[in-house]
């Protein structure tokens, strides 16, 4: 137990490291009781309803649970992008259009390739839309079809084994708004620099929009490991228990 108490302190260590250390960090919630709920989206290019919205993550079991909630009339796609494991795919490594929520996780803008925060590359893609949610695991190619399916739920909200995600001790995300023909919004979660020009659409300059992609420069991260404060306590509680015992040897 004290090696299993020892290796989980360094998970937290070295996330309080890199925390300090990546300006693009927004916001760092620790799986608990209730769900981590982060509503610190920005933009409002298609009304709102990422920037004004929120997602939630919890822990059930051996589940991870995402949830979304519009913060306006739901017309388009999110497409959330998780940061679980080493290795991942940025924009420039996908293109995939074989359909809706394809096209918007292999390239929100359609013909530019848009900017992902800096240290996050991820492995998994989320598209959630009237639909339902969709979970694709990312991968290199130009062929439609190329994107790994592997869950659907008819609903903004889906339980995810977390080996399907290689059981992560945290996950970082962001999350961009588009429609599914690649038709990108300036909304994103969290707030971040595309907020603050006009709709990137199709990045081919159509309504006065810039030749240009979306930049994507911040991201939240979800601790799935115990709170530090937790921790301390359970050290607390370890620490009496071996002393309790060497008293009765």
């Amino acid at each position: 137990m004290f090696r299993l108490f020892i290796a989980i302190f360094s998970v937290i260590f070295t996330s309080a490291i890199g925390a300090s250390a990546q300006a693009a960090l927004v916001s760092t919630q620790y799986e608990s009781a209730v769900p981590a709920v982060y509503a610190n989206g920005g933009g409002g290019g298609f009304g709102g309803t990422l920037g004004n919205g929120s997602i939630s993550m919890d822990v059930v079991g051996t589940d991870l649970v995402i949830s979304f909630t519009p913060g306006n009339a739901f017309n388009d796609i999110v497409g959330l992008f998780l940061d679980t494991r080493s290795g991942g795919f940025l924009d420039a490594d996908m293109r995939d259009h074989a359909d809706g929520g394809r096209t918007v996780l292999s390239e929100l803008t359609l013909t530019q390739d848009d900017v992902y925060p800096v240290g996050l590359v991820p492995d998994f893609g989320l598209a959630i839309g009237n639909f339902g949610s969709v979970l694709f695991e990312l991968n290199a190619g130009n062929t439609d079809g190329h994107l790994n399916f592997l869950q659907f739920n008819a609903a903004p909200t889906i339980n995810i084994p977390l080996a399907s995600l290689g059981n992560p001790a945290q996950i970082d995300f962001f999350a961009g708004y588009a429609s599914g023909g690649g038709y990108n919004s300036n909304e994103s979660m969290p707030a971040s620099v595309i907020n603050g020009s006009g709709n990137p659409g199709f990045g081919d300059g159509q309504f006065g929009g810039l030749l240009t992609g979306g930049t994507y420069d911040n991201f939240n991260r979800f601790v799935i490991v115990p709170e530090p404060s937790v921790l301390a306590l359970t050290s607390l509680l370890l620490m009496a228990f071996s002393t309790a015992a060497k008293r009765r040897r």
